[in-house]
């Protein structure tokens, strides 16, 4: 397929990731991030010429170097096809009109522990 053909996959694709990022626990800058990509209040350019997500971006650049240099050409290249694969498949599902899929789950916060009810407890010795 080409580009213009795997579009939409890569829209659908690009728009699921950045869902995903949203409800990152663990890095609130690339939550922040994504809800500004996807709000439309960004672009990627501008995030890449910013100073403002280069700590939260570093990190995943330097483990995708460190990846990169450690797999073989024939892994990467298979890896390659499944990615073309996948668009592929995304690509019939947004033109199709399947719906995305379900939005990530955020975990919901801990509910607090309720306090010991102690009004009915006998505090006699004799009750121990």
């Amino acid at each position: 397929m080409t580009e213009t053909e795997l579009r939409p996959g890569l829209d659908r694709h690009q728009r699921q990731l950045l869902k995903k990022l949203v409800a990152n626990e663990q890095s609130p800058a690339l939550a922040e991030m994504a809800k500004e990509l996807l709000a439309g209040r960004t672009t990627p350019a501008q995030i890449l010429t910013s100073r403002a997500y280069d700590e939260a971006l570093g990190a995943g650049a330097e483990a995708l170097s460190s990846w990169y240099a450690t797999t073989s050409d024939e892994d990467r290249q298979a890896l390659a096809e499944q990615g073309q694969a996948e668009l592929a498949r995304l690509a019939e599902d947004e033109l199709a009109g399947v719906p995305d899929g379900p939005e990530p789950v955020q975990k919901p916060a801990p509910k607090p522990e309720p306090e010991e009810d102690l009004s009915e407890q006998t505090w006699s010795r004799d009750s121990w």
